[in-house]
């Protein structure tokens, strides 16, 4: 796959508003038709204040078409993508559901970070090459472009010290998740993931010469 990479198996989640009705129903028939035409999974919440006091968060890696922008961050993180239903156009709304689609020749190799092992170290990010992770505000390593991942490649795997980075695709037991303990990477491993980071440091110090 090249050039640009969409975000990837994302949805779509709409606050219904239905105490309050702030959503036009116009938008809402207008996302749910993009989201069908598109192929985007589209989930339609009653109310997503309600959700906050129960503890629940349907906004996790969705796109949120809701009231009041400012007080879904505060309910449910200053970094969900949420989009205004009082003032979004209808072609920002086609065009922000439409970033969401999956190509149809995407094979779904990626990886996910188990919370309950990952440390934090940022060893992944810095050994894969396509952008796949991205340290988030809070400190905390995120898979941020899925699609972006090498089909195939569980390089990150291999040298994450805490074996927290699950392929679910993988035939690598140790790779895909149905081990109960932690396997640390082999010294084979360890020096791939050395000998990278040197390539690219020297990529880049060419890369800056050539500035």
């Amino acid at each position: 796959m090249t050039g640009e990479t969409p975000k990837q198996y994302r949805k779509l989640v709409i606050c219904a508003c239905r105490l309050y009705h702030k959503i036009p129903s116009a938008v809402l028939d207008e996302a749910v038709k993009a989201a069908a035409s598109e192929g985007v999974p589209c989930e339609i919440v009653p109310d997503l204040c309600l959700e906050a006091v129960s503890d629940m968060n349907p906004c996790d890696a969705a796109l949120v078409l809701a009231c009041q922008t400012r007080a879904v961050r505060a309910m449910f993180g200053a970094e969900t993508d949420c989009l205004d239903a009082q003032k979004v156009s209808p072609e920002a709304l086609r065009e922000a559901i439409r970033a969401l689609a999956v190509p149809p020749d995407w094979v779904p190799w990626f990886p996910v970070i188990d919370e309950t092992r990952c440390v934090n170290c940022g060893k992944c990010a810095d050994f894969c090459m396509f952008g796949v992770y991205e340290k988030k505000n809070d400190g905390h390593f995120r898979v941020v472009h899925p699609a972006a991942c090498k089909t195939d490649c569980p390089a990150c795997a291999r040298i994450c010290p805490a074996n927290a980075i699950i392929f679910p695709k993988s035939r690598e037991d140790r790779l895909n998740g149905a081990l109960d303990e932690p396997v640390k990477p082999s010294p084979d491993d360890q020096t791939s993931f050395r000998e990278r980071l040197e390539y690219r440091k020297k990529v880049r110090l060419f890369r800056d010469k050539m500035r």
